[in-house]
């Protein structure tokens, strides 16, 4: 016949089992969903080609630009050089716009050079921010199912728990539920200590002979005078 120290000592087994596997499971769901360190490197990649696409748009503007000039000049050149124009003043100032409008177009011309080796730079950039970000998700996303079938593998060992312990329940008198309760409050979870030879495994203490006569051949309940545990005789 089973003891009552031994159906306590047998539910503190679930509960302890049930209290890891709980542990467990609140640390694997809050790891699921994206971290912050991968939301990180998304963000970050989203601001290399932030940067990359201004770069782009900034060419497009400066090759109108050129377009532009170069449209000027050659227009400026023609009149300059077409004889149509006679007047020295004209002329004068035509020159001067020409020279303008050429150191202008150099100008543009070296932003765009600049721009253009930016722009390799940048894609460079995006191409390494792109591979390394598809690298980290392709393993996030491994680790995120490994978690996902954790997590159903320890919601099912719970709810076996749970049935086990609600088995052993309808065993146990309501008066050592609540002794046994209030103990496991008081104790970290351990309110039943196996008791090897006379030494209390709860507190190492060596219990006096007799009493741990009676914690292994009486139906009740006996504690151990140092912890206050229940005490639990294997036989």
């Amino acid at each position: 016949m089973t003891s009552r120290a031994e159906t306590l000592y047998r539910l503190q087994t679930i509960d302890l089992a049930m209290d890891k596997a709980s542990r467990r499971l609140q640390e694997v769901e809050a790891q699921l969903g994206p971290s912050e360190a991968l939301q990180e490197r998304r963000r970050s990649l989203e601001r290399e080609e932030q940067v990359l696409a201004e770069l782009r748009r900034k060419l497009r503007l400066l090759d109108l630009d050129l377009k532009g000039l170069e449209s000027k000049i050659a227009s400026t050149e023609e009149q300059l050089y077409g004889g149509e124009v006679r007047s020295p003043k004209e002329l004068a100032g035509m020159e001067q716009e020409l020279r303008y409008l050429k150191r202008r177009k150099g100008e543009v011309e070296d932003e765009m050079l600049e721009t253009m080796i930016g722009i390799e730079e940048r894609e460079a950039s995006v191409a390494a921010k792109r591979e390394e970000l598809e690298a980290i998700e392709r393993e996030w996303e491994q680790g995120q199912a490994q978690l996902r079938r954790e997590q159903a593998d320890l919601q099912a060992e719970l709810a076996d728990l749970r049935e086990k312990r609600n088995g052993l329940r309808g065993s146990i008198a309501d008066d050592d539920l609540a002794t046994y309760e209030e103990l496991r409050r008081k104790k970290g979870g351990r309110a039943v200590a196996l008791l090897k030879g006379d030494i209390c495994q709860g507190c190492g203490v060596a219990l006096p002979t007799s009493l741990a006569q009676r914690a292994r051949y009486s139906p009740d309940l006996n504690f151990c005078v140092i912890c206050g545990r229940i005490l639990y005789a294997e036989r």
